[in-house]
């Protein structure tokens, strides 16, 4: 089936709600169980301005999601409190918050409390390099033997020099 300005703005429409280009493509696609997310795809490719609009409903999408982890971590959510004999009826609610989603929260807007994934590596001369922990990890498994005792030997030398030790 042609992919047609009407499918495209529902597309759109459904992927800035919510982010999930398979989920938008299938409801742009109800002729189709897969969503025919190929050919929403190859529109992007194709078309720039289609392809700017994907990008603008994805920032959409991402605003939805943000707010959403804001209101459920800061302003908190209501849960139904059931009592009665056998639990049956509603007697009150409770406001939760989630304190996993506003870790998540702090560790977006402030960098001081996210995780550690780059090390800042200062070689003599004052040039910087930024390793990623983990790929350098990587190519230490991949180095003889030797060489990464020499360089273990050397780093705790360098640790020792920068502590005072001598």
């Amino acid at each position: 089936m042609k992919l047609t300005e009407d499918r495209k703005r529902t597309f759109l429409a459904e992927l800035a709600r919510h982010g999930i280009v398979a989920r938008a493509a299938r409801a742009a696609s109800p002729h189709s169980e897969r969503g025919c997310i190929n050919s929403f795809r190859d529109e992007r490719e194709r078309d720039l301005e289609f392809a700017a609009d994907w990008d603008e409903a994805m920032d959409a999408a991402r605003g939805e999601v943000e707010s959403e982890l804001h209101r459920r971590a800061v302003e908190g959510v209501e849960e139904a409190v059931y009592g009665g004999r056998y639990k049956e009826s509603v007697v009150g609610t409770v406001r939760k918050y989630s304190d996993r989603l506003l870790e998540l929260r702090v560790k977006g807007l402030l960098p001081q409390y996210r995780d550690r994934t780059h090390q800042k590596i200062e070689v003599e001369g004052g040039v910087g390099v930024r390793h990623d922990i983990k790929e350098f990890h990587e190519v230490l498994r991949k180095m003889p033997r030797e060489d990464r005792d020499e360089m273990r030997r050397l780093l705790v030398r360098a640790q020792e020099l920068t502590n005072g030790s001598s």
